[in-house]
């Protein structure tokens, strides 16, 4: 894929500030919330009195005619994959590029905090189809990838089947993992795929929007749309009062639906505006579930 300089430089600009972030505690955050998947088997050592006889390894001891211990360690490596919507609403439309840039600015610093950490990273992208994998490793190379990718790349699909994607997980992962779901949410999973894949995984959602999707001031006339993704036309009348007042309601109670359906399913959703800060959200989102010691 040929990269056009504007976007290298952009590409390396959300690496710089990436990596800021990371140094000025994003990835003390991240390790306090993401401890470890478990324990895992180091070596075998003579039983001690006081060790815990639930870890005495009976077939060892018996062929040593001693009390053997297994002694165990917090696995510190994990896996992180982040699946990133590419779909037409955040290819197309007068705010796709920012809502992409924002997606890509929160992959950075999740894929930077991982590496950090010495966690494998990797990436799924999608559209209403799975566009491209980018297999878990570690390395500046595998953090320059992602972000180009969540950037720029042009996807087959116009439509989101978020379903498809995390049904692919299984082809992906072959062990517990870190899934970041990153979208406009204009598409939503539905709650049982969410449900299963929150099964076998450590699942977080992340959802970007524009408030120009919602709040248009200082627009007179009527506005004619067209549907990122359906490519259906729409037109706004937005000298109307009560026009505008629609969309700012439509827009809060589509994040309160939204948010609804990602706690039925037992999943942390993050929202974060294009025209806000995402990184007080995230470090904040980062300290309360280390509080809560969820894994």
């Amino acid at each position: 894929m040929t990269v056009p300089a504007e976007f290298l430089a952009k590409v390396r600009a959300i690496e710089i500030a990436s990596r800021k972030l990371v140094r000025d505690g994003m990835a003390g955050a991240y390790t306090s919330a993401f401890r470890g998947s478990g324990m895992q088997f180091r070596e075998f050592r003579s039983y001690v009195y006081g060790d815990d006889v639930r870890h005495i390894s009976w077939n060892v001891s018996a062929r040593q005619q001693d009390p053997v211990l297994k002694v165990f360690e917090e696995e510190r490596e994990r896996t992180v994959l982040l699946v990133v919507d590419v779909s037409g609403s955040l290819r197309r439309g007068p705010w796709a590029g920012r809502k992409a840039e924002r997606l890509a600015e929160i992959a950075a610093t999740l894929a930077l905090s991982a590496l950090e950490n010495n966690d494998k990273v990797g990436s799924l992208l999608f559209s209403d189809q799975v566009e491209r994998i980018v297999t878990p490793e570690k390395g500046r190379t595998q953090l320059l990838r992602i972000i180009r990718d969540v950037l720029i790349y042009e996807p087959e699909g116009l439509r989101t089947n978020p379903d498809l994607a995390l049904r692919h997980l299984d082809r992906v992962l072959n062990k517990h993992s870190i899934v970041f779901f990153l979208s406009d949410m204009e598409v939503l999973p539905s709650e049982s795929t969410l449900k299963r894949v929150a099964s076998k995984h450590e699942l977080i959602a992340i959802g970007v929007d524009h408030p120009g999707e919602w709040e248009m001031p200082g627009f007179q006339g009527f506005l004619e749309l067209q549907t990122a993704e359906a490519g259906r036309p729409v037109t706004l009348d937005l000298s109307s009062s009560d026009i505008q007042e629609y969309l700012r309601r439509h827009g809060q109670t589509r994040r309160e639906i939204i948010a609804e359906m990602y706690r039925r399913a037992g999943v942390d959703l993050v929202w974060s505006r294009t025209d806000e800060d995402y990184v007080p959200t995230l470090q904040g989102f980062f300290r309360r579930r280390a509080g809560t010691g969820r894994r």
